[in-house]
């Protein structure tokens, strides 16, 4: 953008210099103009006069003549006259000479006047280029312009998506700087508890307690096992597990002593933990967001193993599911009701 307008001003001083330089021509050939109008009138009343007085010579040349055959006498005023016509003669010979210095410098000055006329036309065809090139400038920098334009307006939508990106980075790096801090923790704790003498939990049989598992929250049971609807869905599918609405926050507990097999994602789950109770006994508690144990870890009945997290689709709460030898079993027929409302 700066190169073309510095073509631009460039050729405008161009034109401002050739405008210039054709009115300088004009007023040269302006001037030859009038010098040679004022020369030919000059030419014109000379050969006028030079016109009467050679009429006039040659009249009196002949009588004299005459006078001399007629009146021998008179030869003295016949000689007399002739000296004054030679004076007059070389008078006007020297009238003649001037008349020719006239006609060449007339010539000499249509010659100048030609030439300033073909350096004016020269000028001018100049000046249409450089005219042109200027329009044609002009129309580039407007295209430009209008370019640069467009790309402001799209540099600006840029900067504002990158800066609500930035923003959203920011955030994630504090939520990860805080992850990577409860990992640690957590992973101290794994060491201490690994670093025990002999396991904390004692792991038994789901069959000694069916019927008196604890739930991992207390409240209201919003999905059931088997044919049930769908809470964000709405449709009627079968659900291998029953879903306890909980606000978010609130802790959530193992059911029953266990091992802490893996933490994985599940759609529609979100963060699921699998505890393997042993004996072919698997837990599987979704919708956690805060997770306070690691895979490998022991925890006993009743230990906190993480917080509800906000659903974005419907009703917060735990999702669990109950498996022995890989089949889904009915979570109701295992806990303790005493902490459930099984109103539909």
């Amino acid at each position: 953008m700066q190169d073309l307008a510095d073509e631009i001003s460039q050729l405008g001083r161009e034109i401002s210099r050739l405008e210039k330089d054709m009115a300088r021509i004009r007023e040269r050939i302006s001037w030859l103009e009038k010098e040679m109008e004022l020369l030919r009138q000059k030419e014109a009343r000379l050969k006028a006069r030079l016109s009467r007085e050679l009429a006039i010579l040659s009249m009196l040349s002949r009588t004299a003549w005459l006078n001399l055959i007629f009146e021998p006498r008179k030869i003295n005023d016949f000689l007399r006259r002739e000296d004054y016509l030679q004076a007059i003669i070389q008078n006007e010979s020297q009238r003649m000479k001037e008349l020719r210095a006239y006609r060449e410098r007339l010539l000499a000055l249509k010659k100048a006047r030609e030439a300033e006329l073909s350096a004016l036309l020269s000028q001018e065809e100049r000046l249409r280029e450089k005219r042109k090139e200027l329009h044609l400038a002009r129309k580039e920098k407007e295209v430009l312009l209008a370019h640069v334009r467009k790309n402001k307006r799209l540099y600006r939508e840029t900067l504002e998506l990158l800066l609500a990106a930035q923003k959203e980075i920011e955030n994630l790096a504090r939520e990860v700087s805080a992850t990577r801090k409860r990992l640690k923790k957590l992973e101290e704790e794994k060491k201490n508890r690994l670093s025990r003498p002999s396991p904390r939990v004692l792991l038994r049989p789901l069959f000694e307690v069916k019927g008196f598992l604890e739930p991992p929250v207390s409240g209201r049971v919003l999905r059931f096992y088997g044919l049930d609807r769908d809470l964000f869905t709405g449709k009627i599918s079968f659900s291998p597990g029953i879903f306890i609405g909980a606000s978010p926050g609130t802790e959530v507990k193992a059911p029953f002593s266990a091992r802490v097999a893996r933490l994985k994602w599940i759609e529609g789950r979100g963060k699921v933990l699998v505890l393997d109770h042993g004996y072919g006994f698997v837990s599987l508690i979704g919708g956690l967001s805060e997770i306070r144990v690691l895979p490998g870890m022991e925890v006993a009945t009743g230990e906190v193993l993480g917080r509800v997290g906000a659903s974005p689709f419907g009703p917060s709460g735990v999702y669990y599911e109950l498996r022995y030898g890989g089949r889904p079993q009915n979570p109701l027929e295992w806990l303790n009701l005493k902490h459930l409302k099984l109103v539909r």
